[in-house]
């Protein structure tokens, strides 16, 4: 159990080292969740971002502030959707 714990941790360090090297450093923790989720993911949306397991641990709100951080400084995009004129399809460009 303990080296499964300390290899956790090394892995922590690693994806912390990477987040920096993309300039995510400042990012708090689920604005880089939502990043690398638009960024992994076509046709995401806020809908998508919400269902997603990973994010039930996340309010909705907390979900939407993090888009309006990436979406007002320039990081992603949101375009409407062609299916659905209420969703906004969120895209890094």
């Amino acid at each position: 159990m303990k080296k499964a714990v300390s290899r956790l941790f090394q892995l922590r360090k690693a994806l912390d080292e990477c987040e920096k090297e993309f300039g995510l450093g400042e990012f708090s923790e689920v604005e880089r969740a939502v990043f690398s989720f638009i960024t992994s993911n076509s046709n995401v949306t806020i809908t998508a971002i919400k269902n997603d397991p990973y994010f039930s641990k996340y309010s909705l709100s907390t979900i939407k502030r993090a888009v309006l951080f990436l979406t007002s400084n320039g990081i992603v995009s949101a375009y409407q959707s062609s299916t659905d004129k209420r969703e906004m399809i969120l895209k890094f460009d």
